[in-house]
């Protein structure tokens, strides 16, 4: 359950808001260099280059900082998808689209892996509920309405379910990913094998022929 929050000033000069972004940006270093013990208030204020009470004026403690970072981090993601799966997008080819989404997706968690290790643990209890459904609401019905869209044959009759069923794939394996870090798989090989997935789920063996011409190795043979 997410920690209720105090009212507290929003940064509304150009002064103000560059200390609410030194204390977001402080706080993604330590969780990234020194872990989440680490970052305490005190710290993150620290680090800042701020007093604890400015950070006090804006936060009214740690679970708040990182609720304004998963904030960030859903406006972030939900950008990126919308961009790519823009109308003006549908022509392209399915498994190029489908790639470009994971490789984004991975670039973003590659930019600051301590805090995405850290949401994916945290984010439910420094949150309300309703705001992480809301934001799994909103990039379900990007990719709903790209499927429905596009003229790549895609197998799947009910929409629904497969934009549900190809989102929390993604996202569920990507959390894992970046908690268990598998061995035998870095990220390259997480999207390539991800790509053959939900390429195969959504169009079938028409996905095989894109697959096999770009995942399997070149024969060589002899004269």
């Amino acid at each position: 359950m997410a920690r209720k929050e105090q009212e507290r000033k929003q940064p509304q000069q150009a002064r103000a808001q560059e200390t609410v972004r030194a204390i977001l940006e402080a706080t993604v270093q330590i969780l990234d260099r020194e872990g989440l013990d680490a970052a305490t208030t005190t710290r993150i204020a620290e680090v800042a280059g701020v007093s604890i009470g400015s950070l006090y004026q804006y936060f009214s403690h740690r679970d708040a900082i990182l609720s304004a970072l998963q904030d960030r981090e859903f406006e972030r993601t939900l950008a990126f998808i919308q961009k790519v799966l823009a109308d003006g997008n549908l022509d392209e080819e399915p498994l190029e689209t489908v790639r470009a989404v994971l490789r984004g997706l991975a670039d973003l968690y590659a930019v600051s892996p301590g805090l995405h290790r850290v949401l994916a643990i945290e984010g439910l209890r420094v949150a309300k509920a309703e705001k992480v459904h809301g934001f799994d609401l909103r990039v379900i019905q990007v990719v709903r309405h790209f499927l429905a869209a596009t003229k790549a044959p895609i197998l799947r009759r009910n929409v629904d379910a497969a934009a549900f069923l190809v989102y929390q794939t993604v996202r569920a394996t990507m959390l894992a990913y970046l908690l268990e870090r598998p061995p035998g798989l870095d990220f390259e090989s997480l999207i390539e094998e991800l790509t053959n997935l939900i390429a195969g789920y959504l169009l079938g063996s028409d996905a095989a022929s894109f697959v096999d011409a770009r995942s399997r190795p070149r024969v060589v043979r002899g004269r």
